[in-house]
């Protein structure tokens, strides 16, 4: 992605100056309560259609029920039932179902929903798993340019992309905002240990860092991470560096990592362990998931950093208000073929293509995207806004947080590779967190799981091949 697409941003955040956070969570939660009818209990008086971009009240006596299912944390949840609140308002023929909860499980139930025909109407969905409803055959969403969706505030460099829902010229998806991984910094320990994140490192020296660190103060980690975002933060993107190469070339269906090169990223994995970068595998097993923020070790301000999302900032930084906090630059192979980290979106919105009333649920879309009322409700609950518009809307009413801001354009200054579809299903991800689960509980070697994951991967790729 363009770096100008940040150009917003940081425009806006240097007119309003240092900005009041809101909060923001791609964080699972328990299910929130809420009215039986999807509403929400605390929920404002209707607001003034304010933007020319509304298509009117609906005047049909027709009354249309739609399912709009996401995962998220309390504060997405509280801002999302308010503007469901507030469209139907504006449109009293249509309500809104709201089925929300927790990430655990969200896609597997998805699936099912999918295959059977029972699925939501509005649903949003993780970019890395949307492919395997919309290509390869799969035909279980619909074209929003079928639907006359106004994408105008979209920059067309972002929405073209294939992880913000565009596939083969149809545009299934619409991204929910601007995503990707984040180096979340305790700035009094980095000054403390004298670690500067301000500039590119190295892997190498993350693990310099790390042994210093924890030889200084046995009770002090560097690094904040769990087994999760082991798998996505630091072998996919280490694996696109070594090679060039997304994990599995989508043009042949080929792995593209060889044996040595494998065994160079769990050995790193499992020195991440042995020289105490990062807490013994049991200890973070009980914070797996988007759980980070719940590790009592960081509620107390022991670790230097966490490298994370940009959409889990603020509920990492809401764990530890006493903290001053920072972001830092991400951590590169000297030798890396290709940056790894690219700028994509936190998830997608699209409409089944079960949906009975794809019209009416192409005005709720058009309304949570593009009315200025909703976009200041949603504010950055799903990540930094997908539009110079929403942008500029939270810059100006203060709820754009600069931390978000800043590492959302240090980001966008990486131009590496999106995940390939395959490579992001659910079957070759557990192959890579088992081995790097084996690894950490040194279960397995390094040779050893590479020889593995080689071995599963290629029975992976030969059953899509068939």
């Amino acid at each position: 992605m363009k770096k100008k697409l940040l150009s917003g941003i940081l425009a806006a955040t240097m007119v309003t100056g240092l900005l009041a956070g809101c909060g923001n969570s791609d964080n699972p939660s328990s299910q929130a309560s809420g009215n039986a009818d999807g509403s929400s209990s605390t929920s404002s008086e209707a607001p003034a259609d304010n933007t020319s971009s509304d298509a009117p009240p609906a005047s049909s006596d027709e009354q249309i029920t739609l399912r709009f299912s996401w995962w998220g944390g309390d504060e997405r949840l509280a801002a999302t039932l308010e503007v469901i609140d507030q469209f139907q308002d504006l449109h009293p023929n249509i309500t809104i179902e709201a089925e929300y909860g927790s990430s655990d499980g969200y896609h597997d139930k998805l699936a099912t929903q999918l295959q059977g025909g029972t699925a939501p109407d509005i649903i949003q969905v993780d970019p890395e798993t949307f492919p395997q409803y919309v290509t390869g055959g799969a035909d279980y969403f619909i074209d929003l340019n079928d639907l006359n969706f106004d994408f105008s505030n979209f920059e067309e460099s972002y929405i073209g992309q294939q992880v913000n829902g565009r596939y083969d010229g149809h545009q299934f998806g619409i991204p929910t905002g601007l995503a990707g991984g984040a180096v979340l910094v305790n700035q009094d320990l980095a000054d403390q240990f004298n670690i500067d994140f301000t500039k590119q490192f190295s892997w190498d020296q993350l693990l310099e860092w790390g042994r210093q660190v924890h030889e200084a103060d046995k009770s002090v980690y560097l690094l904040c991470t769990n087994q999760s975002y082991i798998t996505n933060l630091i072998f996919f993107n280490m694996a696109k560096q070594l090679s060039g190469k997304t994990l599995i070339d989508q043009e042949n269906v080929e792995f593209t990592l060889s044996e040595e090169q494998l065994t160079q990223i769990y050995s790193y994995i499992k020195a991440l362990y042995d020289n105490n970068v990062i807490p013994p595998a049991s200890y973070m097993a009980q914070y797996e998931g988007d759980n980070l923020q719940s590790d009592p070790n960081w509620m107390s301000g022991k670790y230097v950093c966490t490298l994370s999302y940009i959409s889990t900032i603020e509920v990492m930084t809401a764990a530890n208000t006493n903290a001053n906090y920072s972001v830092g630059m991400l951590p590169k192979l000297d030798d890396s073929k290709n940056d790894g980290y690219i700028v994509n979106c936190p998830q997608v919105l699209g409409i089944a293509k079960s949906c009975e009333h794809p019209e009416a649920a192409a005005m709720f879309l058009d309304y949570f995207f593009n009315n200025d009322t909703a976009l200041e409700t949603l504010g950055t609950t799903r990540s930094v806004p997908p539009t110079e518009k929403a942008r500029t809307i939270c810059a100006d009413k203060g709820i754009l947080n600069p931390l978000v801001a800043n590492a959302a354009d240090i980001a966008s200054s990486y131009s590496g590779l999106a995940n390939d579809k395959y490579s992001s299903l659910q079957e070759p991800k557990q192959i890579l967190n088992d081995q790097i689960e084996a690894v950490g509980y040194a279960q397995s070697t390094p040779e050893n799981a590479a020889k593995e994951t080689l071995n599963l991967m290629n029975n992976y790729i030969s059953n899509i091949q068939k």
